[in-house]
């Protein structure tokens, strides 16, 4: 089966995020390929991975139209990101990680970790503001 992100936002432009949410991650290389190859598809400037513990954000600086142009420019402890602590059922850690990101571009974010906040502001925040988060995939 193909690999299909968990939740994708859209701009009249096209994906410009794409988020895999994992409420394990036994192999972060494996979710890195996939993710990486899914955005050179896609031609999706920045991506994201999340656990309950980790997040890991990506972005293609266009060297190259393969996964080697995607490098990791950070990566951070989700402690920091979430007013209270995200469900274990990966159903609803992925609704709540949507959610989280519907939110972003409304809530303050000085209380976050300043490495934190300016990776999210620079990359993430823009697609969120101004474009159409949505689940992947339906739920079950």
């Amino acid at each position: 089966m193909a690999f299909q992100p968990d939740i994708v936002v859209s701009g009249p432009d096209g994906v410009m995020l794409v988020v895999e949410v994992k409420a394990s991650l036994p192999n972060l290389q494996h979710s890195e390929e996939q993710l990486k190859r899914y955005m050179i598809g896609m031609q999706c400037p920045t991506g994201v991975i999340v656990t309950p513990e980790h997040m890991w954000v990506y972005r293609d600086f266009y060297t190259a139209r393969s996964p080697e142009s995607i490098q990791r420019i950070g990566e951070f402890d989700t402690k920091d990101l979430w007013r209270q602590p995200p469900p274990a059922e990966p159903a609803l850690f992925e609704a709540f990680v949507q959610q989280w990101l519907e939110r972003l571009s409304q809530q303050p974010t000085q209380d976050l970790p300043r490495n934190v906040r300016e990776t999210l502001w620079e990359y993430v925040v823009p697609a969120v503001t101004n474009g159409d988060v949505r689940a992947a995939h339906p739920r079950y």
